[in-house]
């Protein structure tokens, strides 16, 4: 017993043909449109973290740059011979130093950020 018969017309077989590839493609397109806005997405949410992210880091370093310089207001109202004096002052040395070097790195991965991607990669560094 045949459920089918391969007897139909040539010309019903190619536009079965014709719709089933029509199909195919309007579902990949589809697909390819999801895709895209999924990547479109996840580029702008990267992109909204890293702005709030140097916001965070601008903001921190601004307010240790006011600490820094507000404890060098107090430790110039000291007698310049005063011990106490020598110690804050070497004390906001080092502050300096490690604040530079806090700058110079969030420089450096902002200047990271900026550089284009390798469309290969699918990893950040």
């Amino acid at each position: 017993m045949q459920i089918f018969s391969w007897n139909c017309p040539a010309g019903w077989l190619a536009i079965a043909c014709v719709v089933a590839l029509l199909v195919m493609l309007a579902a990949l397109l589809v697909w390819r449109r999801g895709h895209a806005k999924r990547l479109a997405r996840s580029k702008a949410d990267d992109d909204a973290r890293d702005s709030a992210v140097t916001a965070l880091q601008e903001s921190m370093l601004q307010s240790a740059q006011g600490l820094i310089l507000r404890f060098e207001a107090i430790a110039k109202r000291l007698p310049p011979d005063h011990p106490t004096r020598r110690d804050l002052i070497e004390a906001l040395d080092r502050a300096e130093l490690v604040l530079e070097k806090g700058i110079d790195k969030a420089q450096h991965l902002r200047d990271q950020a900026t550089l284009p991607k390798d469309p290969g990669t699918h990893h950040r560094s």
